[in-house]
């Protein structure tokens, strides 16, 4: 067992667990994650921190880290910036919440600012989050009303729907990466965010505990789309978690990837019981 202490990180854990949400730690159609309480709690009394990577805001993830008795750094906004509980870094003001934060991305100001000016200046066409009520954004995301309010806000990025031609889309992509901002495609809408990604908030921590002269943990990472490539690729032991609505990511790494039989958090259980038997943790 680690003699690591959660939050002050004197001594470095064997591990860092960092994770994806929906359809990885979280089921993809019901959100639950009962298989994989048993897990959590064995991290837990192991003192091996588990980070949450998520395209969900920190609004949204409060009632979450709650409910899942997480005290952890955590990742919002597909890489966009690092919340650290107090104790944990001390190199960044502390927000709202009462954590550090780090960020990676962007904010959401400048970006409204450049994409904003953009459209008046090309005509494109498009609508953000900015631009809805929360009744917009409840149709076009099928939130409830307490979702979406959450969801709306938003810090370090800029979901639209964009409502113009492939060809003006590919402009406004080489407009907006000449000024340090890049597209992730999602299902429905396209957001903008900083040159930011999962994998470089996993290497952001890795290099912490170098810079810190502490020992470099091995990072376990668990994912299941194509979001999460950057974060697995970063990994020392990456875990594929498999999905009942797409076939499994395709990673550059080769060595200590593990796809999970199972899908959602049963699989998310059963890899990383595995990697902490095979340490004997």
């Amino acid at each position: 067992m680690s003699d690591f202490t959660p939050g002050h990180p004197a001594v470095s854990p064997p591990l860092i667990v960092m994770t994806d949400l929906d359809g990885t730690l979280l089921d993809h159609n019901t959100y639950s994650y009962a298989p994989a309480i048993p897990v959590m709690d064995r991290l837990r009394t192991s003192g091996i921190p588990l980070i949450l990577n998520t395209s969900k805001t920190a609004a949204e993830l409060l009632a979450l880290r709650k409910s899942l008795n997480n005290t952890d750094p955590y990742v919002v906004e597909n890489g966009s910036a690092l919340y650290l509980p107090s104790g944990f870094l001390s190199s960044q003001p502390a927000q709202n919440s009462g954590d550090q934060v780090h960020v990676l991305g962007a904010v959401r100001s400048e970006i409204l600012s450049l994409i904003q000016k953009f459209r008046a200046e090309e005509k494109f066409l498009f609508t953000g989050f900015a631009d809805m009520e929360v009744a917009e954004v409840i149709a076009y995301t099928g939130l409830s009303e307490t979702e979406a309010k959450l969801a709306m806000t938003r810090e370090f990025s800029e979901p639209l729907i964009w409502q113009d031609s492939a060809h003006q889309l590919r402009k406004f992509e080489a407009l907006i990466a000449n000024h340090g901002l890049r597209l992730l495609r999602g299902g429905r809408f396209v957001h903008v965010i900083g040159a930011c990604d999962k994998g470089k908030c996993l290497q952001w921590f890795r290099n912490w505990f170098a810079d810190s002269d502490l020992p470099v943990p091995r990072f376990v990472a668990l994912g299941d789309s194509q979001n999460d490539v950057a974060m697995l690729n970063a990994a020392d032991i990456a875990v594929i978690v498999r999905s009942s609505h797409h076939e499994p990511p395709d990673l550059e790494k080769q060595s200590a990837v593990i796809i999970t039989e199972e899908t959602g958090p049963q699989g998310w259980a059963d890899a990383l019981t595995r990697i902490l038997d095979d340490e004997r943790i």
